[in-house]
């Protein structure tokens, strides 16, 4: 099984680079029958600047080396100051950084009791994907595994059935986490997202803008136990079978800073991040880092890149800039 996961991963990778020459179709999004805020009241932004670094609508900021992006946003945290700035206010589809929201709320229920990271979860069935090419655990119907598991597989390994198994776990169906996942937007000042599921397989009905995911990044980033697992370079996912055996996978992070594909530049430290690839959302990634010799925290999100290269060729410009 763990095998096959791989193999589905490898081969969408290879399709995602064959297609790498046109850029993520975002056509859909321009039919959609959204409300998109045009403007950002002067009373809000005075009321998020203590906490939030405020971008305003058609703000473009050292965007020269992005034109091949999507969007492009990088933001001092420290200071709460933008650095760069590229189309942060389009809609873009997320694919798997909606599982930050899933993790955050996942987490926010730990914190407050009502779920604990040791429950024992059975499956009561095998959750499956009409998506070929969705990325899911070992796990089906009579698995045993627990929260922690679970939390590990969906931030870590972006385990696509861990966010439908999780959301059930929370609200009791998919269909009432992804009603208090679009709450919870709104309620971090994410306007201009809108979610129909908890893992990020594309809908046309599924977006979000940079903007609002630096938004809820860092919400989510301000809890501890996400900052525990986003740190973590590998981990072993343990579950029971069927019947009974003990079983195990060792999990990679998608993240190639983590994984040593892609070096991180001198000086910098990795926080918390979250990858997604799908055909529409092209290649994207969330990461927060921090520069050493100063102690300043920075935020960076890149999305609708062609390929997995250019990726992380733009994000290790973003982290350059930020010397």
């Amino acid at each position: 099984m763990k095998n096959t996961s791989k193999i589905i991963t490898i081969f969408l990778a290879a399709v995602l680079c064959f297609s790498g020459c046109a850029a993520p179709d975002y056509s859909a999004s321009k039919q959609l029958k959204v409300s998109v805020q045009n403007d950002m009241p002067t009373s809000d932004i005075t009321m998020m600047s203590d906490k939030y670094a405020v971008v305003k609508y058609d703000s473009e900021l050292n965007d020269s080396k992005y034109s091949d992006t999507y969007s492009t946003l990088l933001i001092n945290d420290t200071t709460n100051t933008p650095e760069v700035v590229k189309d942060v206010h389009k809609l873009i589809y997320p694919a798997s950084m909606t599982k930050l929201m899933t993790g955050l709320l996942v987490i926010e229920s730990i914190e407050a009791g009502t779920l604990s990271l040791d429950e024992e979860v059975t499956l009561d069935r095998t959750v499956t994907f009409d998506d070929w090419g969705a990325v899911a655990s070992p796990l089906t119907v009579g698995c045993k595994t627990t929260v922690k598991d679970l939390l590990y597989g969906l931030l870590i390994s972006s385990y696509n059935d861990c966010a439908v198994i999780l959301s059930e776990l929370v609200s009791g169906s998919e269909s009432a986490f992804v009603e208090a996942m679009n709450t919870r937007a709104k309620e971090l000042g994410a306007t201009n997202t809108h979610y129909k599921n908890p893992h990020g397989l594309h809908d046309d009905g599924h977006y979000t803008t940079a903007y609002d995911l630096y938004l809820i990044f860092k919400e989510f980033t301000s809890h501890d136990l996400a900052y525990v697992i986003d740190s973590t370079s590998s981990y072993t996912f343990q579950y029971k079978d069927p019947s009974g055996n003990s079983c195990s996978e060792e999990l990679e992070p998608t993240n190639g800073f983590m994984t040593g594909e892609y070096q991180l530049p001198s000086g910098f430290s990795i926080g918390s991040w979250k990858s997604g690839t799908t055909m529409q959302a092209g290649h994207c990634l969330i990461v927060e880092f921090v520069n050493n010799s100063t102690g300043d925290k920075f935020f960076a999100v890149c999305a609708g890149n062609v390929d997995r290269d250019a990726l992380y060729g733009h994000i290790t410009d973003l982290i350059k800039t930020s010397k």
